[in-house]
C-alpha cells in the first residue's frame, strides 16, 4: 500500500493553443508552460512548479532589497 505523499498537489488546466498546448497552474498565478503535446506541457509545468517551490523557499527568509511598482 502506498503512503500518502507529503508533497502538495496542484490542479492544472491544459489548453490547446496555436502550435501546441499550454498547461496552467490555477493556484500559482503566472505559472504556465507550453509544449508541443499535452504531455510535454504537463511535464514542463511540473518543472515550473518545482522551480517556484525552490524559489519560494529561498526567498522566504530574506527581506527584499527594493520594492517597486511598474506597468507592463
Amino acid at each position: 500500500m502506498n503512503a500518502p505523499s507529503d508533497r502538495p498537489r496542484y490542479r492544472i488546466s491544459v489548453h490547446r493553443a496555436a502550435g501546441g498546448y499550454v498547461a496552467r497552474v490555477a493556484a500559482l498565478p503566472g505559472c504556465a508552460c507550453r509544449g508541443a503535446t499535452a504531455v510535454e506541457a504537463i511535464e514542463n509545468v511540473r518543472a515550473a512548479i518545482r522551480a517556484h517551490q525552490a524559489l519560494t523557499g529561498i526567498l522566504a527568509g530574506e527581506a527584499a532589497v527594493v520594492e517597486i511598482e511598474i506597468t507592463a
